[in-house]
């Protein structure tokens, strides 16, 4: 048969920050997504400790299905090593994930999936987490960390496409979960805040984490009825933007 060597499909899913990016600016996208050219090197020496503050987060509640772990230490330890997370927002991460477990404890929801991976030929994509409650009762929740949040953030959810995007696919994860579609509720948006308060010299670890889940970390948990969102104009909005990411593929070979 000679060297043949087999040719490498090409992944054209659409993802939620791909679809901006190419909303945005349809140059950037083919740039980055379809040449695949690297990004400015003042990007790359951006810091990147925002971020592994956020995956950290989502990698504790993932690998304790948003219930306290028998031991927060050792999977703060696995993001020092696997996340990137920085040793000096360690603390910070705790008490983040401690509020945020505390702010949960005696809701009637419990997670039964994290990190749920949409499957589709044309969007890809992954839901945080789905809840849902003792009558079957489900909802699609997305987990943000934040610096801040204002209330004035709240009437944009309904019509936040990410959260629209995701909540499109409800039958699809209902059958995949083995729930009833029927008992789609609609969406969560969970956020925990962060916080830049500093450990004292005569603060202990356990000391500054206390303070910092009682005095600084603030989370906020917004219920957005599926009757009051965009969900199929969002997803038809997404397929129209994915079909022209087709056009500009096939326009920069």
């Amino acid at each position: 048969m000679g060297n043949l060597k087999s040719k490498q499909v090409e992944d054209t899913r659409l993802s939620y920050s791909s679809s901006t990016l190419l909303n945005n600016c349809e140059q950037r996208y083919v740039n980055y997504k379809v040449k695949k050219l690297e990004v400015d090197n003042d990007a790359k020496d951006r810091d990147t400790s925002f971020f592994n503050i956020g995956s950290s987060f989502h990698y504790v509640l993932e690998m304790s299905n948003h219930e306290k772990p028998e031991s927060i230490s050792k999977l703060l330890e696995e993001c020092v090593q696997n996340e990137g997370l920085k040793e000096e927002d360690v603390a910070l991460v705790h008490a983040m994930v401690l509020k945020y477990l505390r702010s949960r404890k005696g809701s009637p929801l419990k997670a039964v999936k994290c990190e749920y991976a949409i499957k589709d030929e044309k969007i890809i994509g992954y839901v945080d987490l789905v809840e849902v409650d003792d009558d079957g009762n489900f909802w699609i929740s997305d987990l943000k960390t934040s610096a801040s949040f204002y209330d004035n953030k709240i009437p944009e959810l309904p019509s936040n496409p990410q959260l629209c995007l995701y909540a499109s696919f409800y039958r699809e994860i209902a059958k995949d979960l083995d729930l009833d579609p029927d008992k789609f509720m609609g969406c969560r948006y969970l956020v925990a805040c962060k916080s830049k308060a500093k450990q004292k010299l005569t603060e202990s670890y356990v000391d500054f984490v206390t303070r910092l889940v009682e005095k600084h970390i603030k989370t906020v948990f917004i219920t957005i009825p599926k009757e009051l969102m965009r969900i199929e104009e969002t997803r038809k909005d997404i397929l129209a933007l994915h079909d022209r990411s087709l056009e500009l593929r096939n326009g920069a070979k």
